[in-house]
């Protein structure tokens, strides 16, 4: 009797495993009991998802394992390619570099990054912004999606205080955790097939400017919204 109950137990969690990973990320810190029942049936979960063409990625050194789907023309896909806005992209390659140039500065466990960093970051891949306050709720918007795709948590219960560039008034400034699962995604290749698009749309955009200044600057914010096809990150995130 104690036999079928343990074996109905290791069932259980092999098929909570299998559930999480293919509704996204198992993470060791915020999910440790999930993560202790992976590295006991990770040999197991490896073999049955490859039968459906993902491979699972565990890494024991960041905290995380997720699923990829094996490139194969001849299945469909399983797991969601996310397709990222050009706003969206440079964000996360921001993220990516200001986590990079921490790691070579810094041994601290994990990278905290204000809002206003970012705001200032990015700032320069957005020249032709009608106004600020448009500037800004974009950029929301965008944080917004890397907190839902899991590369950025909120630190809650926390703020920071900053100067406004507008005045002289300190502000509440929002703090957010650059998480490591970042560099899975943000890889060297990744950013190669990034710059070639990115160059294509550039080469395509000077190819078509005839028109006058005042054209292409009122439809310029227009354009980036458009630019809905620069890069892909393959994984369930």
């Amino acid at each position: 009797m104690e036999q079928e109950l343990e074996v109905k137990d290791n069932e259980m969690e092999f098929s909570r495993c299998l559930i999480t990973l293919m509704r996204g990320v198992i993470e060791q810190e915020a999910q440790p009991i999930l993560w202790n029942s992976l590295l006991e049936n990770q040999a197991r979960v490896a073999e049955y998802v490859e039968k459906i063409g993902l491979r699972l990625y565990l890494d024991k050194g960041t905290g995380y394992a997720y699923l990829r789907q094996v490139e194969n023309e001849n299945l469909p896909r399983l797991v969601n390619r996310h397709q990222l806005s050009y706003g969206l992209s440079m964000l996360l390659i921001t993220l990516r570099k200001s986590l990079g140039d921490y790691d070579a500065a810094s041994g601290d466990s994990f990278y905290v990054i204000r809002k206003s960093d970012i705001q200032l970051k990015m700032k320069g891949f957005f020249p032709a912004a009608s106004n600020e306050t448009k500037y800004l709720q974009e950029l929301d918007r965008h944080i917004k999606k890397a907190i839902e795709m899991g590369f950025l948590a909120q630190v809650k219960g926390e703020r920071y205080v900053t100067q406004d560039d507008n005045s002289d008034k300190l502000v509440n400034d929002e703090a957010y955790i650059v998480k490591e699962i970042i560099r899975s995604f943000i890889t060297a290749s990744w950013l190669k097939s990034f710059e070639e698009r990115l160059g294509d749309y550039i080469a395509y955009i000077k190819g078509g400017s005839d028109s006058s200044d005042e054209k292409t600057a009122k439809n310029s914010d227009k354009e980036n919204e458009n630019k809905n096809e620069e890069a892909t990150l393959d994984g369930l995130i």
